[in-house]
């Protein structure tokens, strides 16, 4: 994927240099997309990321139980309702946590950087591209995480756009992704086991 992506950018960034003519259209992707990678502001953008990231996991989390308290299901299933999709051996673990790092950061520079930045001109607002977006960013993970799981990505994902259309940085969305991944992968299960002991 990376691989994919990077020939997207070398390829976009010959036409601008290579061509006569101007493209206004791809100059500004290319802008606005460079604008995504400002090293100034990484340390704080880091910090503003964990704390979205953790902000959002707590919020999806407590919605999440008020999804079980609504529909009289008992709490604890509910909660464990997607356990068969977390890693179990150490091999498991290694790959679960790779991909959590190496994968998120694919997706929000896919997803959040080319994708969206391209697609935001088409309609009056932002909005519009992050609704389309989130929906297809959302539906790639339903036949694996089911209904609840993909509507809290779509909500996660509506907000990871509205944070890089307000100015944020890849490195501000990316960060809040990882942690996403690795708390519902790793930090909540272990919780939760603690818990129901």
């Amino acid at each position: 994927m990376f691989t994919i992506l990077l020939l997207i950018y070398i390829t976009v960034s010959l036409i601008i240099s290579k061509s006569v003519n101007p493209h206004p259209s791809l100059e500004n992707w290319i802008c606005q997309f460079h604008d995504l990678f400002q090293i100034d502001t990484l340390l704080t953008d880091l910090l503003w990321g964990s704390l979205t990231g953790i902000g959002l996991i707590v919020i999806l989390s407590l919605l999440d139980v008020l999804v079980a308290l609504i529909s009289r299901v008992n709490i604890r299933e509910w909660i464990h309702r997607t356990d068969h999709l977390l890693p179990v051996t150490a091999v498991q673990k290694r790959w679960a946590l790779s991909i959590s790092i190496v994968g998120s950061l694919q997706e929000e520079i896919m997803f959040r950087g080319f994708i969206f930045i391209a697609l935001i001109p088409l309609w009056s607002h932002w909005i519009w591209t992050a609704l389309l977006l989130s929906a297809v960013f959302s539906l790639l993970h339903a036949s694996v995480q089911g209904f609840w799981s993909t509507l809290w990505i779509f909500i996660i994902s509506v907000v990871l756009c509205m944070i890089v259309a307000l100015g944020g940085s890849i490195y501000f969305v990316a960060i809040a992704h990882i942690l996403i991944n690795i708390t519902n992968l790793f930090i909540l299960p272990l919780f939760f086991k603690k818990h129901d002991e």
